[in-house]
């Protein structure tokens, strides 16, 4: 049996975590292994945190906002709101000073009281436009290639 309001909870805590930008509290939320299903990521705890850091560096203001969670047995869907300001490199992209906003939809599986794996659907077209960056442009795919490929040499 699963306890549907403790997993709930389990992602709006690593949603807070992110939005504060503290991290040390990423091995109480995720398990080691998490598995991110988003194409062309890597998976692993240390990846997820490179990741994390990394968006934060780039866009200090970040906010992932919760508009609707949902659960049912170990999975939790959210469809949230992605917002904040690019003042730093991000995907071979110089800073742009643009504030993005778009929608996202994200799914997870918990295991033993953790995130053990993630699927998202995101208007990264928009976050694109929004960044002044061409429709066919790969600053999101690159900067996920890019942690990704630096996690796993320093793991």
């Amino acid at each position: 049996m699963h306890d549907i309001e403790a997993n709930k909870e389990i992602v709006r805590r690593y949603f807070a975590m992110f939005n504060s930008g503290d991290l040390s509290e990423l091995g109480e939320i995720v398990s080691q292994d998490y598995g991110d299903k988003l194409e062309g990521q890597s998976s692993g705890i240390e990846v997820i945190r490179s990741y994390l850091s990394g968006l934060k560096a780039s866009f200090p203001d970040f906010t992932w906002t919760i508009e609707q969670i949902i659960a049912e047995g170990d999975r939790v869907a959210v469809m949230n709101r992605v917002s904040g300001t690019h003042v730093h490199d991000f995907g071979g992209m110089t800073p742009t000073g643009n504030r993005v906003d778009f929608a996202a939809f994200q799914f997870y599986r918990i295991e033993n009281g953790k995130l053990a794996e993630h699927w998202e659907v995101a208007d990264f077209a928009k976050f694109q436009e929004q960044l002044g960056s061409s429709p066919g442009a790969t600053a999101f795919k690159d900067f996920q290639a890019d942690l990704a490929t630096s996690a796993s040499t320093t793991t």
